[in-house]
């Protein structure tokens, strides 16, 4: 779903639908806390990306995912009923995980020590949360039940 990020940039990808997606947003602590919110709460998420010219919206509910691109004035919907909130979170939470480090230093500026103990600290969190909402909304003991 997540390429590798490179010098600021990954590329989305799913069910044949791609585009990039720039440092301007914080993606990996953004999206997971949008999966925390949709997953615990039992409730849409929705994730956003720029790619610099260009904006994407993806809604993802129980039931599908809905991706708006949206590019000088005008947005293009589309629908994956195949994709639940539960295998976008699956899938982010693989993507993060397996090139954490360059999920860390994401953000595209150079930090210091002390900033990517924190980033990575709190990334290392959030991954946890999400995995343990993605863990109860399979078995049903969302806050809502």
């Amino acid at each position: 779903m997540l390429s590798t990020p490179n010098a600021g940039w990954s590329e989305f990808t799913l069910e044949g639908i791609r585009t990039d997606a720039s440092y301007l947003t914080d993606i990996p602590f953004d999206w997971l806390r949008a999966c925390i919110s949709g997953l615990k709460y039992v409730i849409p998420a929705s994730f956003f990306l720029d790619a610099e010219g260009s904006t994407c919206r993806i809604i993802s509910d129980w039931c599908g995912t809905y991706i708006i691109f949206e590019k000088n004035g005008s947005a293009e919907l589309t629908v994956l009923n195949r994709i639940g909130l539960h295998r976008f979170a699956e899938m982010l939470l693989t993507d993060i995980r397996n090139d954490l480090e360059h999920w860390i230093r994401w953000c595209g500026v150079s930090l210091t020590d002390e900033q990517y103990a924190r980033r990575k600290a709190m990334l290392t969190e959030l991954i946890a949360e999400a995995e343990q909402c993605l863990a109860d909304y399979m078995h049903g003991s969302g806050n809502n039940f």
